[in-house]
């Protein structure tokens, strides 16, 4: 978890059948040693699989129960205004009920089950408690990599795009891809008995009912980076090598939402069409670029993971805004595609969304350009 998210998030998966001589560091450490052994031994093996050493000796604080869940409280808290500002979105999406709070789901969803989590302002990874499951071991192999990269590259960049920024986004999904690639890479070091106790820890703090509650579309959008990062690291690293390929992508993060849904457009750095920002009808509450993925989860109400909609191939760029009229919250984008024939695809596939049950009624989709079309919907 680069600051965000919960740690209980599929994160991911083999078994294995021991420990060869050059990652002897790697296999489970006998209960003997301390915290601090252990972390060394994370330590020493995030430097192998990425291919760097530290820098500095990476900060890791065990705190109490209560101690880390105020952490995570302040960080989540820190969140609320880009939250707050999304919400106007969810809400003219029907992502959210109009008497709905978004931030109260966000809390929701990030507040439970994170056992670690690392910020590249502090330079500090926290981890809950000094029992250091197997579950735990994992979760520290992929934080430790967001400390490495953090420490070689920097990682402490801000878009200054909202919670739904495009570009943001997009960079989470090679961040967060190079650290699933190590704790992979991780988990294949557990025994069998290991691996068990691991699942059954992940499982437990996926169990909140609370979770029910939470938008699919906000589940889908935390989540996202999780699955389709490893898949877009991996397709690097095939390109350009290990440490070579991962330190490139991490220096030159995807640009795009296409980039990162499509490794071959990120290799040849294809930007954005520049679309032009649609006009707002009532306070302006947020606008930017809205992206291939979040036009997928428009399409696909609010439920898609590691693969863009096929409606969208040929997505070339696009612009949003939302305001506030009265009591409405509303959402006009524009999405230019290659081709006439590729808009018309994108057209008919918000049309039948618009016409289905969980849009909101005030919903319009129209060509505004041969290869442009302009969606609006308020709640």
């Amino acid at each position: 978890m680069l600051t965000r998210h919960r740690h209980a998030r599929a994160r991911i998966s083999a078994v294995a059948v021991g420990c060869v001589a050059v990652l002897v560091a790697a296999c489970a450490p006998p209960p003997s040693l301390t915290p601090q052994q252990q972390v060394d031994q994370i330590v020493a093996f995030v430097e192998h699989v990425r291919g760097h050493q530290f820098v500095t000796k990476p900060a890791v604080a065990f705190l109490s129960t209560s101690a880390f869940q105020q952490a995570i409280l302040d960080e989540v808290a820190s969140a609320q205004p880009a939250v707050d500002q999304a919400e106007v979105a969810f809400k003219a999406l029907g992502w959210l009920a109009p008497s709905g709070s978004l931030f109260h789901e966000y809390q929701v969803a990030f507040s439970g089950g994170v056992v670690g989590f690392y910020d590249p302002t502090t330079k500090v990874l926290d981890v809950r408690g000094t029992d250091i499951t197997p579950y735990r071991r994992e979760v520290m192999a992929h934080e430790l990599t967001h400390a490495l990269d953090d420490q070689l590259f920097g990682l402490n960049q801000d878009f200054h795009d909202g919670l739904l920024g495009e570009r943001t986004f997009a960079s989470l999904i090679a961040i967060e891809g190079d650290a699933v690639r190590t704790q992979q890479a991780y988990e294949t070091t557990l025994s069998p008995i290991e691996q068990a106790q691991d699942l059954a820890e992940q499982l437990s703090l996926g169990s909140d009912p609370a979770l029910l509650s939470v938008p699919l579309a906000l589940l889908s959008f935390t989540e996202a980076p999780y699955l389709r990062g490893p898949v877009f690291a991996q397709q690097v690293a095939a390109a350009g090598g290990v440490p070579a390929g991962l330190d490139a992508m991490i220096q030159r993060l995807p640009a795009t939402e296409e980039q990162a849904f499509d490794t071959t457009k990120y290799l040849a750095n294809e930007p954005a069409v520049p679309v032009a920002l649609p006009p707002a009808d009532g306070t302006v509450v947020q606008s930017g670029t809205w992206g291939q993925y979040l036009l997928s989860l428009v399409i696909d109400n609010g439920l898609t993971l590691d693969k863009v909609d096929p409606a969208t191939i040929g997505w070339a760029g696009d612009g949003y805004v939302t305001w506030q009229a009265g009591s409405s919250d509303c959402l006009r984008l524009d999405t230019q595609m290659d081709t006439a024939a590729e808009a018309a695809t994108v057209h008919h596939a918000l049309t039948t969304w618009a016409a289905g049950a969980l849009a909101p009624a005030a919903t319009t989709v129209t060509d505004i350009g041969p290869s442009t079309v302009r969606l609006t919907s308020c709640d």
